[in-house]
This record gives C-alpha cells, structure tokens and sequence, in this order.
C-alpha cells in the first residue's frame, strides 16, 4: 500500500494520529539539535491547538498515512489579523526513513488546501545545513532572516538597576491593569522597526481588542513588565509560562521605544522581568541573528545560545509548480 496524502482535523483526531504527528515531529527535532532535552506530547498538543504568541489561529494539517501510520505531515497557521492576512506560517516534516521518497513535495503541494487565499508563506523552523534547508532550496524557497535560540537557566536572578529619574515600572500577571492596556498595545507595537530580515510577518498589529481577546483565551501565566516615562510608554517586556512544564517559561516581545534607547533600559526590565517569574527555572527566548544588542543584553543576563535557524519564504502561487 503506497503513502496516503488527506487533511486531519487536529480538534477531532484520535490519540493515535496525535501520538503519530508528534512521533515525527520529535524525531525531526532529534535530528537537528540531538542534545536538546525533547518537549512532551502535552507541550506539542498545547502548540496546536492554541494560537501562537503572534496571534495565529491553531494549527491545520495535512498528514502522510502509510499503512494507517503518520509519516509525515504539513501544518498551516493563519491569522484572523489583517495585517497578516497575506501570510501563512508553514511546516512541514517527513520522519527520516520515509524521505526521498517525495512525500515532502506531496504535503507541500496540499498546503494550499489548507489557506483561505493567502498568498505568501513563510517557514521559520529551518536548520542550516540540514535536510530542511536542501528542501526548501529545491522548492523554490528563499531565506529571509536568521534566529538565535537562547536558554536561561534561572537560579539567582541578577540585580536590577536602579530606576532612572523619571521612570517608572510597572508590573503585572494576567490581564493588563486597565489604566495600562493602551500604553502597553503601543510599546508591543514599537516593535515594528526591530531587525527581522526580509519577512513580510507584520509583528506590531496589537489592538486593545485583540489584547483582551488573547488574555481571554490564555491558557497559561503571562507576565508584564511596563517602562513608563512621564506617564507614557517607554518600553515593555513579556514572558509566558509554558502550560505543559510549568518551570519553564518563555521570553517573547521585549521593546525600548527609539526615544528611549541608549540608556540600559532593555537589560533593567528584563532583569526585574527575571525577579517576577515565580516557580520557573528555565526561560527560552529567540532573538534576531541581526539584532547584535538585544543578543548583548541577553548574554549579560546569563543566557545562552543554543542553536540558529532560519525563516524562509515563497509565494503560495509556486507550491503548485
């Protein structure tokens, strides 16, 4: 019996199918970082079936059956927001022994029957020098930035700096202070001119609204750290728990605002951010390959590099060729 290319409803798929999917995508994690300690099944399926911290919805799949079992899958995330509604985030994963054998380029070219018309897609889970990259090159794809991943192991958190006159620091977990929501929107949003190579993924399209709405669905601890300078934003930082190993944590968005820039501020907040995570050892955070200071500061903080990767990109009109 050959290799059966079908879409797969994650929200309905039997635990066999699940188990299966994360099988490949463990095996495939194995091959490009073998050190690194593996996540759980929980981890993965909490990946999925919730939006990710650039707000896209859950992930879609298409799925290579042989005899029944998973040996390869494509995964499809779009945004509900406009601003990224030209862009999907895409993977796609074949186990080791079943490659070479095209169903690689079969799950690619399902990929469109998963999008509502996006016409733009982007993977950034590509390993240099490894079979990923061959394959995205083969098919067309270019890359467009490169990733740092870093790991803290959270011991003894390192001092925070004094506050410069007229600063001051505000700190929550959960739903923003109501008094703060707006200013924090506006901090995430000063994003926007951080190095991210040539993606077209829009990382600054926070609302108000979209804000509550993340908050409404969150599925773990969210902590804020918000830099206020005469009562407006000067910066902001971000870090989720993760909700399968709750010692974990991840570190997301942090911003200084241009104004403000110069003056030590990105390391203060992330280093009160490190004195509020209780019950975490361990954060993880991914920064630009480019953004040397943001790297600089992560370093002075204790962190670590552990690997790279990097983003590419395609237009979805190419799949098909």
């Amino acid at each position: 019996m050959g290799v059966v290319i079908e879409a797969l409803d994650f929200a309905c798929a039997a635990q066999t199918d699940r188990r299966g999917l994360y099988e490949v995508a463990t095996a495939w994690a194995a091959e490009d970082a073998p050190d690194r300690e593996q996540a759980p099944v929980e981890a993965y399926v909490a990946m999925w079936e919730s939006r990710n911290d650039l707000g896209f919805e859950p992930a879609r799949f298409v799925v290579a059956r042989e005899s029944g079992k998973v040996v390869g899958y494509a995964q499809a995330e779009i945004s509900e927001a406009e601003a990224n509604a030209h862009l999907a985030l895409v993977t796609v994963v074949v186990l080791p022994s079943h490659r070479r054998r095209g169903i690689g380029t079969a799950l690619l070219r399902a990929v469109p029957s998963l999008l509502n018309g996006q016409t733009v897609i982007e993977s950034w889970s590509v390993g240099p020098d490894e079979p990923g990259e061959h394959f995205a090159a083969a098919h067309g794809f270019r890359v467009i930035t490169s990733m740092t991943r870093q790991r803290l192991l959270l011991t003894d958190p390192p001092p925070v700096a004094e506050v410069p006159s007229g600063y001051e620091l505000v700190t929550w977990q959960g739903a923003a202070p109501e008094e703060f929501v707006e200013a924090y929107v506006e901090g995430l949003n000063a994003i926007a001119d951080a190095p991210f190579g040539e993606t077209v993924l829009d990382h600054a399209h926070n609302t108000v609204e979209s804000i509550r709405k993340d908050e409404a669905e969150a599925t773990s601890d969210r902590w804020v750290v918000l830099l206020l300078h005469s009562g407006e934003v000067a910066g902001v930082t971000v870090v989720e728990r993760n909700s399968a190993k709750p010692e974990y944590a991840e570190q997301l968005q942090t911003v200084v605002l241009p104004a403000h820039r110069g003056k030590g501020l990105g390391l203060l907040i992330k280093s009160r951010m490190l004195h509020e995570l209780d019950g975490v050892e361990i954060v993880f955070t991914r920064t630009s390959s480019e953004n040397a200071h943001m790297l600089r500061v992560n370093h002075a903080l204790g962190y670590e590099d552990q690997y790279t990767y990097m983003a590419v990109q395609a237009k979805t009109a190419d799949l098909q060729a």
